[in-house]
């Protein structure tokens, strides 16, 4: 893949967030900061350099993995430079951070271009928090009502667990009368893990909803050896990862200190895949090898 080849940016605009997510890789499970995190904004010159160097751009996706889009100062202005470049605009968010005024004002700005802003929302007050440490239910619904009445394209996401599974119906319900075009549920890739409480460093358990296996394509029996295009957004989709820091990568999970700030001198994510596979792609999104991708024995 060149350069032109590229339609689909993701990207990482700031490391930044007030959520406590347990699974989030900028936390240690849930309960204080990872030691190797930095905390930093994506500056805009890099950012326009990095657009400016895909002529075929189609889609901007913020879409975080350490921190979250509204949490960055100049938020704002990396929309209006993805404007400049993109013909769709994706953003994920908690929603949880800024006032309604902010919300209402981003809706504004996003009218006039194709746009979808997905509101992570994992239950309702008191179940939400549960896996999203450290936000409100209800300043989430505030910021998501103020940007879908100003006009804002927004879907609910909700990610289901054993323990917001019974809530999934009244969300759905809640959705619609709120006036979102759309509710996605996210696969959770999980059986179960341990968190730890964000205030207190508790154990907490994560049980999968009852009807994970036949819901999620990502739960299998056996040790998953490669990654494939079904399982894989940058195998099936030409696209690369930008980090808050200006640097490229192959996506999100080859985000290492080998990666660059020039696209020409990305790896190959296929010939890594298929070379030397990371573990943690093989957690998040690898696949069980069959009698069909070589030697079973």
């Amino acid at each position: 893949m060149i350069a032109q080849d590229v339609r689909w940016l993701q990207v990482e605009n700031s490391t930044k967030c007030n959520a406590w997510c347990p699974a989030c890789a900028r936390n240690n499970d849930g309960y204080g900061l990872s030691p190797n995190l930095t905390i930093e904004d994506l500056d805009l010159v890099k950012f326009e350099q990095v657009l400016q160097s895909f002529p075929n751009l189609q889609t901007v996706q913020f879409c975080g993995t350490y921190g979250d889009f509204a949490a960055a100062a100049n938020a704002t202005q990396h929309l209006k430079l993805s404007q400049q470049y993109a013909d769709y605009i994706q953003i994920h968010t908690h929603g949880g951070i800024r006032n309604t005024a902010w919300w209402s004002d981003l809706a504004h700005q996003l009218k006039s271009h194709k746009h979808n802003v997905w509101f992570a929302l994992d239950g309702l007050k008191g179940v939400h928090e549960i896996y999203r440490q450290g936000t409100d239910f209800n300043k989430t619904i505030d910021n998501a009502q103020a940007f879908i009445a100003a006009g804002g394209h927004a879907t609910w996401q909700f990610i289901p667990w054993a323990h917001n599974e019974h809530q999934l119906m009244d969300c759905m319900r809640l959705s619609q009368q709120l006036g979102f075009k759309q509710f996605r549920m996210v696969k959770n890739v999980r059986d179960k893990f341990e968190g730890r409480h964000w205030q207190t460093g508790n154990t907490i358990e994560f049980a999968p909803w009852s009807k994970n296996q036949k819901f999620s394509k990502y739960q299998v029996i056996g040790i998953k050896t490669h990654v494939e295009k079904s399982n894989c957004m940058h195998l099936s989709l030409p696209s690369v990862y930008l980090n808050a820091n200006g640097t490229l990568s192959s996506c999100c999970e080859f985000n290492t200190a080998d990666s660059h700030s020039t696209f020409n001198q990305l790896p190959d994510i296929q010939h890594e895949h298929a070379t030397n596979p990371r573990l943690k792609c093989l957690l998040s999104c690898g696949s069980v090898a069959t009698s069909q991708d070589g030697c079973s024995e």
